[in-house]
């Protein structure tokens, strides 16, 4: 098992000997020196300047992918029957062609581009290594994000394309001894060639300004929260509570559409296998109720943003608009076999829009604010 600790960094307990067989030197920031520690040469006042420092110094690979049809196509068909009856006509039977390219789907990016990483790469609780901090904070959430849409969506055509991720930033919150640490991603998806080098593509896409958009057609930053893993005494205090309504935020009133859903096993395993995703608390109900406290296993974070976003995309539509960004925040979790319902209204007379989800209680869990343009 791969772990990612405070000194070393091994993958089937050999150390690695060469940065470059996992992450793309990129001259504006220094590496890190995994030989030897990464104390080495270096001291921090705290924790979080530590892991501040070594996760956004921390070198991921790019991941490259094929923009075939046939992942979106497959999600179409899972999201059929959840989603209301769209106005434009998709032939669920038939795979699209390649000669007459349908444009990627809002939202349908977070299937392609998965994490490429081995079993060895994978923590207990089967999410990867590459974002984590190291012990002791081994429990993964979902927290929120921002998207960001620059151009028209590309053509599903088969065309290469990249995806480069950097840790943005790293925020540590809480009392000493049960921090949360936020680790902050940014991903941006660009077509390129075959013959281009991961260094061309690098500066042809990435952009250290995070306003310039560069070439990429999609700009996701994810706010992932990591956590210590619970005690046995706070297990059977959360266990204890199975059942029981907690508390809850009051949601906006005054919604212009509202499209209930009920989210099964089967769609979560779909979302797991197309996202390559083997986290345990989407899978396995003993150990999201042995080991995280929760009653039932969790709805994805992405899959919330991908019906989220596709319930709203229908209603702009109608409209002839299309999202242009969004930015969202998780609130409380969702759980399989209970109700969702996504709402929204106008934002005033902005072209934006107040977009969110009520648990089956009617409480807030995702909050969001979605900006438009013509399509």
């Amino acid at each position: 098992m791969s772990l990612i600790h405070g000194v070393n960094l091994r993958f089937d307990n050999r150390p690695i000997q060469s940065v470059s067989l996992l992450m793309k030197t990129n001259p504006l920031r220094p590496l890190i020196s995994l030989r030897g520690g990464r104390h080495a040469c270096r001291t921090y006042s705290s924790l979080s300047e530590r892991l501040h420092y070594e996760l956004t110094t921390r070198k991921l690979p790019l991941t490259y992918d094929y923009l075939h049809p046939q992942p979106s196509h497959l999600l179409n068909l899972t999201l059929r029957d959840l989603l209301p009856q769209s106005q434009i006509s998709y032939d669920y039977a038939t795979l699209p062609t390649l000669q007459n390219p349908s444009p990627l789907p809002v939202g349908h990016h977070l299937i392609y581009f998965p994490p490429q990483v081995t079993l060895s790469q994978l923590l207990p609780d089967c999410t990867d290594t590459l974002h984590t901090p190291g012990e002791p904070f081994n429990r993964r959430l979902w927290a929120g994000g921002n998207l960001r849409f620059p151009v028209r969506s590309p053509p599903l055509d088969g065309s290469r394309a990249v995806c480069i991720e950097s840790i943005r930033n790293v925020t540590v919150k809480g009392r000493e001894g049960d921090e949360k640490v936020v680790v902050t991603i940014e991903r941006r998806i660009g077509n390129v060639t075959e013959q281009e080098t991961a260094e061309e593509t690098w500066d042809r896409i990435w952009k250290e300004n995070e306003d310039n958009a560069g070439e990429s057609s999609v700009i996701e930053n994810r706010d992932l929260i990591f956590m210590r893993l619970k005690t046995s005494a706070q297990i059977e205090a959360d266990k204890a509570q199975f059942g029981k309504p907690g508390r809850t935020v009051k949601p906006p009133s005054d919604a212009t559409f509202r499209h209930a859903l009920i989210p099964t096993k089967a769609l979560l395993f779909r979302f797991s296998a197309l996202t390559f995703n083997a986290h345990s608390i989407h899978l396995d109900k003993s150990y999201t109720q042995n080991q995280e406290g929760y009653p039932n296993l969790l709805v994805h974070g992405p899959l919330t943003l991908t019906l989220l976003l596709s319930v709203l995309q229908q209603q702009l539509s109608r409209l002839n608009l299309c999202i242009s960004d969004i930015e969202y925040k998780n609130i409380a979790p969702l759980f399989v076999e209970q109700e969702l319902v996504i709402c929204g209204k106008p934002k005033n007379d902005t072209g934006a829009w107040d977009v969110w989800i009520e648990g089956p209680n009617g409480g807030l869990a995702v909050r969001g604010t979605a900006r438009t343009r013509l399509e």
